[in-house]
């Protein structure tokens, strides 16, 4: 299975950012992004609104509800 990658500049994938939320114990979506760098180029990744054209499947936004 093909992994998800959710943050396309910098490369970071679904699974590094869940291993990251549960072993950091993260909860807020700063954190996330300061600790992963994940949403620090483009932001189309950090959540629905920053994505206007849809162009991301899955959002940091989204992995911390």
């Amino acid at each position: 299975m093909e992994e998800i990658e959710v943050c396309i500049c910098k490369r970071i994938t679904l699974s590094d950012l869940l291993q990251a939320i549960e072993k950091e114990d993260i909860n807020d979506i700063q954190t996330l992004i300061e600790k992963t760098g994940a949403g620090t180029v483009c932001k189309m990744c950090i959540s629905p609104e920053e994505d206007p054209h849809g162009e991301r499947d899955i959002h940091l936004s989204e992995l911390l509800k």
